[in-house]
């Protein structure tokens, strides 16, 4: 099994290819948070730990309005750059996803992209019925690759299983879902403001290539902790996985489930 080094690379050292690699989230997500919490055509919406920003300009061309909240500088500055070369408004803020310094019921959303298993979760909810206003509402989201779906994303799964055990799960699925989605409904119980949240799984694919998911494995924090050797080793058994499965050339669809959750805030 191969052991990362204590030495972890954290996720604004390497912004730029977090922002590269990463999955995107598809037009179904966001059309259903707006469908579930009533948004109106421009809503204005906070983004809680928005990294490099691949939700937060997904939403802006969508005309939506998008305060970015970030601790991580660098995650800011690719985040900004990004908006620039899209040509979209977002407005930033070096801040916590518990502290994001925003005037109370000023937004009518707020979200969390992949993000609300690092918060601190009741205080996260605490800022977000400070700062939503009373009728808007909460999206909180991931996106899980689907092994039900892929023969070779059931492999990779049990790759990384046998290579790195429990910490080659990730944060977010670490206890599993159950646990994880308790966690969640008890953050929200914790805190008076919303009213129940409710889930679904909306469905979408990718497309990569081998280079691509190459780069969006190693983006994983507990492949960045290992040494030089032990990296090469894991980008070899990827190879090999992605030639088994045909995957070496071309383009290749992995399919993926969005967890999301939504909640409305309460009216007063």
């Amino acid at each position: 099994m191969m052991t990362p080094t204590q030495d972890a690379t954290s996720f604004d050292a390497w912004a730029g290819e977090y922002d590269r690699f990463r999955p995107g989230y598809p037009d179904v997500l966001f059309d259903e948070i707006a469908e579930r919490l009533g948004l109106t055509a421009r809503p204005v919406v906070a983004d809680l730990g928005a990294g490099t920003g691949m939700a937060t300009v997904a939403m802006a061309r969508r005309g939506w309005r998008i305060t970015a909240i970030e601790p991580a500088p660098r995650m800011l500055a690719v985040l900004r750059r990004r908006g620039d070369e899209m040509d979209v408004r977002v407005d930033t803020v070096e801040a916590s996803a518990e502290a994001t310094g925003l005037p109370d019921s000023s937004v009518d959303l707020a979200v969390a992209a992949q993000a609300f298993h690092w918060f601190d979760r009741p205080s996260a909810v605490a800022e977000m019925v400070r700062i939503v206003r009373p009728g808007g509402g909460a999206a909180l989201f991931w996106n899980v690759r689907d092994a039900e779906r892929s023969a070779f994303v059931a492999a990779y799964e049990r790759l990384i299983s046998r290579l790195f055990g429990a910490a080659g799960i990730g944060q977010y699925q670490a206890d599993g879902r159950e646990a994880e989605h308790a966690a969640t409904r008890a953050a929200f119980a914790a805190v008076p403001g919303f009213e129940t949240p409710r889930y679904v799984e909306p469905e979408h694919e990718i497309d990569m290539t081998a280079e691509t998911f190459l780069g969006m494995a190693f983006t994983a924090s507990y492949v960045r902790r290992l040494g030089d050797r032990e990296q090469d080793r894991f980008r070899d058994e990827v190879s090999r996985l992605l030639a088994a499965h045909g995957h070496d050339r071309g383009t290749f669809a992995i399919p993926y489930r969005i967890h999301l959750w939504t909640a409305r805030r309460t009216q007063s």
